[in-house]
């Protein structure tokens, strides 16, 4: 009895420590992917909002600035290179105010911590206190991209066009009415979301050496944003194939050990290197400071799944010569088995589901 009380506790001991660790990732990951998702609402109304005390000063300090009426158009997404943390956008941009004709708008703008790399004149009207101009701009801007739910993500990019005149001088006001984005706008891979144009306020840190601009200076700015989002599973696909493969192979060699006898534990290394392995496909794809996410849970779930049936199948075999019991060996096995398959099953259907934004 004592030596069928041993591997009886052990059964017992693998089903429920496994159980547990896998619902516990499972858990996680899924918790953490999907607030990753529902924060993308709020950081998109966020950033198209002045916070409440810089809009205070911004309205006391620019009481008697020329208002500029200030809209966006953005006509394409040219390049998105999330490993290169930038992209390019082609965009018309137009400016309308009454009052001082010497402001030239157009070329007293630049674009948040990014660069103006094409600038065409469209329209150039002064006609008494009107002012009207119309300008194309490509602007290539820096962006930290958000990995976590990499590679069925979604994307914000933002341009802030800041005016070059301090607040006191310029504030911008949206033309929600006439801007908007090229319904036909498309990038390889992504489906457009939405998009929006707003006001925003910077205070600058510097004055750069200028004795005409104050401390702190306030700037206005007018954003263009758009949201873009993953148009499907194939690049997901194309990262998890492997693994998918490999764990799949797993399942079926623990199916084997359970049910005929078989002792395939060697087969397991090449499927361990397999999974580590197609690690290297989507972190090829990212920026070298990586956010954990999406990738990696799928893979430490596929590693899980991996060394959950070597331990089984070293606990059948060792029941099976040890305790010469063939009997309990396939108790164990099919209970294992069973346990890693949902785990694996439900972890590749969570996490996807928590991540995508459908």
């Amino acid at each position: 009895m004592k030596k069928f009380n041993i591997p009886k506790k052990r059964l017992v001991f693998l089903f429920i420590s496994y159980f547990i660790i896998g619902v516990v990732f499972i858990s996680f990951c899924t918790l953490s992917l999907y607030q990753d998702k529902t924060s993308e609402d709020t950081y998109w109304h966020d950033n198209l909002t002045t916070d409440e005390q810089t809009q205070k000063d911004i309205e006391r300090i620019g009481k008697n600035a020329v208002v500029v009426k200030a809209g966006t158009y953005v006509e394409n997404l040219d390049s998105l290179d999330i490993k290169g943390s930038t992209f390019t956008m082609t965009m018309i941009a137009w400016f309308n105010w009454h009052g001082d004709a010497e402001l030239d708008m157009a070329h007293n703008v630049h674009p948040y911590k990014g660069k103006i790399t094409s600038t065409t004149m469209l329209i150039d009207k002064h006609e008494g206190e009107e002012n009207y101009q119309q300008v194309r701009y490509t602007v290539t801007v820096s962006k930290n991209y958000w990995t976590k739910r990499f590679p069925l993500e979604s994307h914000q990019l933002r341009i802030y066009l800041q005016s070059g005149y301090t607040a006191d001088k310029v504030v911008f006001e949206a033309d929600k009415e006439d801007s908007g984005v090229n319904p036909s706008l498309s990038i390889s891979g992504y489906e457009l979301l939405r998009a929006e144009t707003g006001v925003y306020a910077i205070r600058n840190n510097s004055k750069y050496g200028n004795p005409d601009i104050p401390n702190n200076a306030l700037y206005s700015e007018v954003v263009t944003a758009v949201e873009i989002n993953r148009d499907g599973l194939g690049l997901y696909a194309k990262c998890i194939i492997a693994l998918f493969g490999t764990s799949l192979w797993v399942l079926i060699v623990m199916f084997i050990n359970t049910k005929h006898r078989v002792d395939p534990l060697s087969m397991i290394p090449a499927a361990l290197f397999g999974a580590v392995s197609n690690i290297m496909v989507g972190a090829n794809l990212l920026p070298d400071a990586l956010e954990l996410g999406l990738l990696e849970y799928v893979n430490v779930l596929g590693i899980m799944t991996i060394l959950a049936g070597a331990i089984s199948i070293i606990n059948v075999n060792r029941i099976r010569t040890k305790y010469q019991d063939n009997t309990y060996a396939s108790q164990l096995g099919n209970l294992m088995f069973y346990t890693v398959l949902l785990i694996a099953l439900v972890g590749h259907i969570l996490l996807p589901v928590a991540a995508y934004m459908f």
